[in-house]
């Protein structure tokens, strides 16, 4: 794995959990980490990909483990923090990557809420405070949580979604407060729209539905929620934001909620 010969992030021998690692922004936060010699345990629900992703990564020299989890199972929480601490004997860095949407807010259905608040919010507490014991005797922790900018911009296209995703801004700052005099930082990045595998596959399936291409589907998009810069973001552009965040030059940073959206949020 080629190492990173500029700013030193102070990240070289961490050991750090990343969850829904195995595609998307997930996979890009694990790359980006990897090339700055960090010790991984990888978590994702689909055990192909996340091999595919760890084989990839071996192959460049890195140090990684996956585990196919998923986050909703309380089980899973322990397992990670077991692994990273029987594989690694530390954990120092927590990406709470695993997430995920719902309906429209007119297609109303409580079961629905609290399954997304369970996969967006209490999964990510939950492996914090299973791994808070390692982090405290160490005195040292980044904990960085994948929010959106729908925690901030209310759309009835995404009722579900924002409400659990602002409900994990609010859980992040507790957590910073909590924590922070003991050298455990957290903070949140609020991802804009970004051209992971999940966004793509939506753009196509709309673009095969209304017989136009995606870049046009993407351009509607952006018509109706403009983004300054013009496009859609990159997955390796919110894991650079991540990885800042993990690193020693975010030392003085916590509590924040750190926008990767390319000017979304023109409202506030």
């Amino acid at each position: 794995m080629t190492r990173d010969l500029g700013l030193d992030l102070g990240l070289e021998g961490r050991v750090a959990i990343v969850t829904g690692a195995s595609r998307g922004i997930g996979r890009a936060v694990a790359t980006a980490l990897a090339e700055r010699g960090v010790q991984l345990v990888l978590g994702a629900r689909d055990p192909l990909p996340l091999e595919t992703v760890i084989d990839e990564l071996t192959t460049s020299g890195a140090n990684a483990v996956g585990l196919a989890v998923d986050v909703c199972d309380p089980a899973s929480s322990s397992l990670l923090r077991d692994t990273a601490l029987e594989r690694f004997g530390r954990i120092d860095i927590i990406v709470n990557n695993a997430g995920g949407g719902g309906s429209r807010l007119e297609e109303f259905d409580e079961d629905e809420w609290l399954a997304l608040y369970r996969l967006n919010v209490t999964s990510a507490v939950r492996l914090v405070m299973a791994c808070l014991e390692s982090m405290r005797a160490r005195g040292y922790g980044r904990i960085v949580n994948i929010a959106s900018t729908m925690a901030r911009h209310v759309d009835p296209r995404f009722g579900p979604y924002g409400a659990a995703k602002a409900a994990l801004v609010h859980a992040s700052r507790n957590l910073s407060l909590a924590y922070a005099r003991e050298g455990i930082l957290t903070n949140c990045v609020l991802v804009g729209l970004t051209r992971t595998d999940g966004v793509q596959h939506r753009l196509e399936q709309l673009a095969h539905e209304r017989s136009t291409d995606p870049d046009e589907i993407a351009r509607r998009m952006m018509q109706r929620q403009p983004i300054a810069m013009g496009r859609l973001g990159e997955p390796a552009e919110v894991a650079a934001a991540v990885v800042f965040l993990c690193s020693q030059q975010a030392a003085w940073i916590t509590g924040a909620d750190l926008l990767v959206d390319g000017g979304t949020i023109t409202d506030l």
